[in-house]
């Protein structure tokens, strides 16, 4: 029983990945002797913040429906059109209406990358590039966007932390935002929805097989709009949250993490044809590709080895995801024999 349960585990592209998390946590600990201290700590789930919510959007598109591209410049957009409408009427009320003011642009959106899919049958990635390009254009062609300084109540959220360290050993503090919450909590709820509800099966099932999704009773082209729309509106969060931790809006800072974001989901053995994937494999994988990119600096190097240092994780990873999903393919078809 235990050999199974072991198989089981060992089997699993998460696995790999929690593996080469221990290992690359000893080795620039035992290199550098900062990685394990509170600071750094901190410092590594501040950074995981926007880049779990995107993850989150890249998940929920790979296993339903195809790669969506165009969450950064949603992100992006979404922001910048929240910052200024409360900056220009003077809104000095709760923080959480200019959530919901950046979660309505980025579920319309969203809809708009729905509506094309659906409407034309488009592969998701081809239409999510092009609305991408469409986004950039209207944020710094029609408004213009440049560096912004943000209203006061959304400065003072992005100053709200939900505690502080400081390292006895080094000196150096730390501070967790209280947007690290709003990360959380979106990742209990997509859990919740993706595994207890008909609406997450709907989900699994359009990306698995969307004949037998259709044969089974779900109207799969609804499906297939809702799911761009919450991720427009999700990618808005993400926005929000980087901005607002960052203490003022800047344009160019969204664009091009869509491909590190997505190389993280299919890292933690999220399958590219849909229908596969879980939450934990999505964390894991965001998690690693972030430890690569702020922790490598702990032992000295350089920016462009770190790159190359991401990419052959990316191609070891993808790689050991894709063996696991074969191995899985060959037992069904061994256990159906």
């Amino acid at each position: 029983m235990m050999k199974l349960k072991w198989k089981s585990v060992a089997g699993r592209a998460e696995f790999y990945v929690f593996v080469i998390i221990a290992a690359l946590s000893i080795i620039i600990e035992a290199r550098s002797g900062l990685f394990l201290t509170s600071n750094n700590l901190v410092d590594l789930l501040r950074s995981l913040i926007t880049p779990l919510i995107y993850a989150l959007c890249a998940y929920l598109s790979f296993v339903s429906t195809g790669p969506d591209a165009s969450f950064p410049l949603i992100a992006a957009l979404s922001s910048y059109l929240t910052t200024a409408i409360t900056l220009n009427i003077g809104y000095q009320g709760p923080v959480i209406v200019a959530f919901l003011i950046a979660v309505f642009f980025g579920a319309l959106m969203g809809a708009v990358n729905g509506w094309l899919i659906v409407k034309f049958r488009f592969p998701s990635l081809i239409i999510t590039l092009a609305t991408s390009s469409v986004f950039s254009g209207i944020l710094f062609g029609m408004f213009n966007a440049g560096r912004m300084e943000l209203p006061a109540n959304m400065y003072a959220f992005g100053k709200s932390m939900l505690f502080s360290v400081k390292d006895k050993t080094t000196g150096l503090g730390s501070n967790l935002p209280a947007a690290f919450l709003i990360m959380v909590l979106l990742y209990i709820a997509a859990y919740f929805i993706l595994n207890y509800t008909m609406a997450g099966r709907s989900v699994f099932a359009l990306g698995g097989d969307e004949v037998s999704a259709e044969r089974a009773g779900f109207n799969c082209r609804r499906i297939r709009f809702w799911i761009f729309v919450i991720n427009g509106g999700l990618a808005a969060v993400g926005g929000m949250c980087y901005t607002i931790m960052a203490l003022r809006y800047l344009p160019t800072e969204f664009a091009g993490t869509e491909m590190v974001v997505i190389a993280a989901v299919i890292l933690g053995g999220t399958r590219m044809t849909g229908g596969d994937g879980t939450l934990t494999g999505c964390v894991l994988g965001t998690l690693l590709l972030t430890m690569v990119t702020n922790s490598l600096i702990l032992v000295g190097i350089p920016i462009y080895f770190q790159k190359a240092f991401i990419g052959a994780i990316i191609v070891i990873g993808t790689a050991v995801s894709a063996m696991s999903s074969r191995k899985k393919v060959q037992r069904s078809k061994e256990e159906t024999k």
